[in-house]
């Protein structure tokens, strides 16, 4: 990791050079460029550049320092960066857009695919192949292998396949544990490329970055124009070296693509699109598909990979996946290669993002963004999701019972154990005591579902609220299986 010291240039270089905020979406004053500038001043790097996402869009970014620091040239807007393991998202999506056409399983074992990787596998006659999907959620069992693979990005094909031959060790039974493996969205790239008879760069192109508008996105830098390209460096005491930059490769598939803030925000918006059911293009990744790779299918040891925030959390597909108390689901994965570090971070619930890249070696990104990520949510609260009609249904009901004006309501509310729990007499005592508490009912707060058969919502009362939990039990019609009552009364006049 780099020293923490301030570069000796960078009070010069760490004035922002542009930013943009969007004052409806309620972010205006939120300090996201001092969190950014900060983290540049301790961490030393070169040059950042961050971007952030709402409402379907990018609404606001802001770069520093620079990208190019021989050239004299700063980070500007369409600075191109390389995000390193971010790419494995793209990755993922680019194996189940061919899932979702028909030409692969994720079951499917490795060997069926790429003959050459018949001998990877257990050495234990009753542990299985290795799957597509024990490579994609990180359990095929090879280990982790960050060091020697950031080296390997511009390993062509043919190398590739010799080195298979040659034979690979496992560190773990297939499908016994997460251990995080490059070499195994490497084997990734090579199934995509044999499946649909495409280099994983131009099936990248064809099937996410052309139809998303990421013209700028590129997995060979050759490709990009010199004035745009952002130099990476690591530190040697107070100097920088620059990183030769590594070709795209076998290993590009793990870590190579190149991007900017405005395209990659549209790769996130892309993401978060799944969660409010928006119609895409027929060639994009369908949205059931997105949630999949945004779902945890195995738990990541916390001490190897803390999530953001702290909490639990686990791998997906080619994303990580946290859930934190006051935020919900967090979506997120960093990238470092030599010369770069970054870091993204989304919030389903809330419809936001946040993502930051630098051109420092393993720049770890993750704190800045998660800062910066919890004053957005601050400031765009989660989204409400419609209640289904019966809910409706529900809360008539129950505000009925609490003013004691339908006792035949709990035959028609209640499933079959709610009254076996606790007999429709004793509820409707505890009812009469709430009322007597708090008094008649003012106004009927809206449900707040947890999936589309739990809620709870608020009564507001003359003397208090009263605080309501359901659950509604699976048979239809539908009717409550748990019903809990909670008075909250204003505190006593000082």
């Amino acid at each position: 990791m780099p020293p923490t010291s301030r570069g000796p240039e960078l009070a010069d270089e760490a004035l922002l050079q542009r930013s943009r905020m969007t004052k409806d979406m309620g972010l205006a004053s939120v300090g996201l460029e001092d969190i950014f500038r900060r983290f540049a001043e301790e961490a030393g790097v070169p040059g950042l550049a961050f971007g952030v996402v709402a409402g379907g869009r990018l609404v606001h970014h802001g770069h520093l320092g620079m990208a190019d620091r021989a050239g004299g040239q700063a980070v500007q807007e369409d600075t191109a960066f390389r995000i390193a393991s971010m790419t494995k998202s793209l990755t993922a999506a680019c194996v189940l857009t061919l899932r979702d056409r028909g030409l692969l399983q994720l079951d499917d074992p490795l060997a069926r695919h790429l003959p050459e990787a018949s001998g990877l596998g257990s050495e234990a006659a009753d542990d299985p192949p290795i799957t597509l999907r024990h490579l994609l959620t990180m359990t095929a069992g090879l280990v982790e292998d960050d060091p020697w693979a950031d080296r390997q990005l511009a390993l062509p094909d043919e190398g590739f396949l010799r080195l298979l031959r040659a034979g690979v060790a496992l560190s773990r039974r297939p499908g016994e544990a997460f251990e995080y493996s490059n070499l195994g969205y490497a084997l990734l790239g090579q199934i995509a490329q044999r499946v649909s008879g495409m280099p994983l760069a131009d099936l990248a192109r064809e099937v996410l970055l052309r139809p998303l508008g990421m013209e700028e996105s590129v997995f060979d830098f050759a490709n990009l124009p010199g004035a745009r390209r952002a130099r990476g460096y690591r530190r040697d005491g107070a100097r920088y070296v620059e990183e030769p930059p590594l070709r795209d490769g076998a290993f590009g598939a793990m870590g190579g693509l190149w991007t900017t803030v405005a395209d990659f925000g549209k790769y996130v918006c892309f993401q978060l699109s799944a969660w409010v059911g928006e119609e895409v293009p027929s060639p994009l990744l369908r949205a059931s598909s997105r949630r999949e790779m945004q779902r945890g299918h195995i738990v990541v040891p916390p001490r190897d990979h803390p999530a953001p925030g702290g909490g639990p959390s686990g791998y997906g597909l080619g994303l990580f996946v946290a859930e934190s108390a006051h935020l919900g689901r967090v979506v997120y994965h960093g990238g470092g290669l030599p010369g770069f570090g970054s870091h993204v971070q989304w919030l389903p619930r809330h419809g936001v993002g946040v993502f930051a890249f630098s051109n420092l070696t393993y720049a770890s990104l993750s704190r800045p963004v998660f800062e910066a990520l919890e004053r957005v949510a601050g400031a765009v609260p989660p989204a409400t999701p419609e209640a289904p009609p019966e809910w409706s249904w529900v809360q008539d009901k129950v505000v009925s019972l609490y003013e004691g004006e339908d006792a035949a309501a709990w035959a028609e509310l209640a499933a079959d154990n709610l009254l076996l729990d606790q007999p429709a007499e004793r509820r409707a005592e505890e009812l009469r005591q709430l009322r007597q508490r708090l008094g008649p009912v003012l106004q009927v707060a809206p449900p707040v579902l947890s999936g589309r058969l739990r809620a709870s919502w608020t009564l507001r009362c003359e003397g208090g609220e009263l605080e309501v939990e359901c659950w509604l039990a699976p048979p239809r019609p539908l009717r409550v299986q748990v019903l809990r009552l909670r008075a909250v009364e204003p505190p006593p006049p000082a």
